[in-house]
């Protein structure tokens, strides 16, 4: 009665999953075959890749005809290889084509021209796939096979990557009430805890003994114990087996007559052992009995320690009629419910079906209705489109000529433009070339007049000094032969301090030839930087122009009033003498000094300089050397090139203005300070007079650097410009 109900069951499942191929499931009521789905799936299918020969595959699929045993000796332990209905040949993971048992009878056909193909040659591309989701159930499974008469299906995942592969065996496996009890009880559950063991250095007598004594069908050998980590506090160990000694062997022991007392156990246990855990499901230790030939498993925990041994003998205690009857019914429940949404789901189609005819209907009447329509809208968008040609052409045409004249207008603004621009700078060049020069006159007409009477000052001090060194010895002379000099002579030489006199004499003279020989360099260094001469090329010396500029603008550099003195550092290099223009020198150090100076004025008049750096005392008092304004000048050679770096410690430029600071006419002073030539001028005077470099370098808050850097020795391109 079991038999013809389970049968029952078996043939209407595909009848009913024929009317539809996924009907849809309730939110309410899960699948209830997801569980026999997923063991129904063999996840270690054979696989090939597609250049495999014919001949390994086959070797694959029938092991027994490579890896058979002579005279029928089987070895201990070692499982006899299965066959495998069928080969999925795979790539990237993802199943391009399967090799069946049907495709090796179509092969005896060809087996002459069989030799050196492939499986690719020969296999069936794109097989029919299965896709894992939790919507599809073992119904799926039966209905795809049966729809494409087909015997494996295999099973991928979302991203087409192979799973496994589903066979009707491995459905049929799944579907048995047995196979449900028993993967709903594990191993735990029927294991026998109470295990009979002895260490490998028994005897098989000693466990002949011990089975008789304790009624045993078998012995478990194991090996040193071990403590299980989980209970230390309990000083608990537990054994690990390492082989199983049963009846049968001592009775074949017996039969070969030989002596109990001489074999130890390790010698009679049988190993390796075949364990399971106790987690596992009694479907899988009875697949594990049968796959290995054997007829009891050991159960060991997570570290290997034995916790019980589960036999053939013990499976069949859970296969009672109430649970096997009560199985039937569930799955019975379930053909019902599944029915009953079939018939449900059928009775949507047909309403569906009717309601697509007669939109169907509609469409087809909207669809004349629209063709009517488009065809005199393209009859009049071709009229449309005729005129619109003829008006693009016109257009075109005008365009074209506009674009002609547009171009031929830009290139004339460009020529304008850069027209402008180098008038422009010619004009700024002329102009600040002439305030120079006129400056050069000036101070050189300054210095010539101041030149003639310092010569002649300078000149008569020595006459001077020789004739009074004379009289004051002659007086030396007086003083000696007369020491008693008359009464008047004695009152005049104490009314006129004649001592006093003779020595600071001396010392004024010595000053007013102090001060004429700073005259004579102070006109000197108006000389130098006004020279007559600055547009001719001559070796220069970079630290007397440099100290002739910072002469001329001593002035600016005094502390007045409560401005503080701005201090000059100079860390002067060993350099050589140039060729270069020595006045078009001199005035780019005059701008750049000039504008650091400028600088340093504009911070100190506004009190940013006191509240930078933390200042709240006058200047009068003494302050560090780093807090002071200062400007320092630094040169070197770098190559063949001599670089002077020019930095001050004031508030820096913003890089939006130091990205601007060389062009023409751009300047941050007020109106009546500055023209926006100075640096332009410079940069000209620099980079394209003297074939040299000119360069910034600012941050807000850590001051500005001028770095120039003028050729030692000329190049002729510098020249001709």
């Amino acid at each position: 009665m079991l038999q013809e109900n389970l049968q029952h069951f078996l043939d209407s499942v595909p009848q009913l999953a024929i009317k539809t191929s996924e009907p849809p499931v309730e939110a309410n009521s899960p699948p209830i075959y997801l569980s026999p789905l997923d063991r129904s799936i063999d996840r270690h299918p054979l696989t090939v890749a597609p250049e495999t020969p014919i001949a390994k595959v086959l070797a694959l699929m029938n092991p027994m005809r490579v890896s058979c045993q002579l005279c029928g000796e089987k070895q201990k332990g070692v499982p006899t290889p299965a066959k495998r209905s069928c080969v999925l040949v795979v790539e990237d993971s993802r199943p391009i084509g399967i090799f069946t048992e049907r495709d090796i009878v179509k092969l005896t056909t060809l087996a002459n021209c069989a030799i050196g193909l492939t499986i690719a040659d020969v296999m069936t591309r794109s097989p029919i796939t299965l896709t894992q989701s939790e919507s599809q159930d073992i119904f799926t499974a039966i209905f795809t096979l049966r729809q494409h008469q087909i015997r494996h299906l295999p099973v991928v995942d979302e991203e087409s990557r192979l799973i496994g592969i589903i066979t009707r065996e491995a459905i049929h496996e799944a579907l048995q009430p047995v196979n449900l009890l028993t993967n709903l009880r594990c191993a735990a559950d029927v294991m026998t805890k109470e295990v009979i063991s002895a260490p490998k250095t028994a005897s098989a007598l000693d466990l002949a003994q011990l089975m008789v004594k304790h009624q045993s069908r078998c012995v478990v050998i194991v090996e040193d114990q071990i403590q299980h980590p989980q209970r230390i506090d309990k000083r608990e160990n537990y054994p690990m087996p390492i082989g199983i000694v049963t009846e049968r062997d001592i009775v074949q022991f017996h039969a070969l007559e030989l002596n109990l007392c001489q074999i130890s156990a390790a010698e009679a246990m049988s190993a390796p052992l075949f364990c399971i855990s106790p987690t596992d499901s009694l479907f899988r230790a009875h697949q594990s009995m049968q796959r290995h030939g054997v007829r009891r498993l050991v159960v060991v925990g997570s570290h290997g320690e034995l916790l019980g041994v589960v036999s053939l003998t013990s499976l069949p205690q859970v296969f009672n009629q109430s649970e096997m009857y009560g199985t039937i019914e569930l799955l019975q429940q379930a053909v019902d419910d599944r029915a009953a949404q079939l018939q449900k789901t059928n009775e949507l189609l047909q309403q569906e079906i009717l309601e697509r005819q007669r939109a169907q209907e509609a469409l087809r009447q909207a669809h004349d209705d629209l063709k009517k329509q488009v065809e005199e809208r393209t009859a009049q968008l071709l009229e449309s489109n005729e005129l619109l040609r003829r008006d693009i052409i016109k257009r075109q045409r005008v365009e074209e000529v506009l674009r002609k004249k547009q171009t031929c207008l830009k290139n004339q603004a460009q020529q304008l433009e850069e027209t402008v621009r180098k008038l422009q700078q010619t004009q700024s060049q002329l102009v600040q070339t002439e305030k120079m020069s006129s400056l050069g006159q000036m101070i050189a007409g300054i210095a010539h007049e101041i030149n003639n009477p310092v010569n002649f000052i300078y000149g008569n001090l020595s006459h001077t000094s020789h004739y009074i060194k004379e009289l004051i010895q002659l007086l030396d002379l007086y003083q000696k032969h007369y020491p008693e000099p008359a009464s008047e002579i004695q009152e005049a030489a104490a009314e006129m301090e004649i001592d006093f006199l003779v020595e600071d004499l001396s010392k004024m003279l010595s000053s007013m030839q102090s001060g004429t020989e700073r005259i004579r360099q102070i006109v000197l260094s108006m000389r130098n930087f006004s020279r007559s001469d600055q547009s001719n090329i001559k070796l220069v010396d970079i630290h007397e122009g440099l100290d002739s500029t910072l002469l001329i603008l001593q002035h600016r550099l005094k502390a007045q009033g409560g401005h503080p003195a701005i201090h000059i550092i100079k860390e002067y290099g060993k350099l050589p003498q140039i060729q270069c223009c020595g006045g078009q020198l001199n005035q780019v150090f005059m701008n750049i000094l000039g504008n650091a100076i400028d600088a340093l004025d504009e911070e100190i008049h506004n009190g940013e300089w006191a509240r930078r750096n933390g200042k709240n005392s006058p200047p009068s008092i003494p302050s560090s050397p780093l807090t002071l304004p200062a400007i320092t000048i630094r040169t070197e050679v770098v190559g063949d090139f001599v670089a002077i770096r020019i930095s001050d410690n004031g508030g820096g430029i913003p890089d939006e203005i130091r990205r601007q600071l060389f062009d023409p006419f751009f300047t941050t002073k007020p109106v009546g300070k500055g023209t926006g030539l100075g640096l332009s001028i410079s940069y000209h005077l620099v980079v394209e007079k003297h074939g040299g470099r000119l360069d910034c370098v600012s941050e807000v808050g850590l001051g500005t650097e001028f770095a120039i850097e003028i050729p030692i020795v000329r190049s002729q391109l510098a020249v001709d410009s």
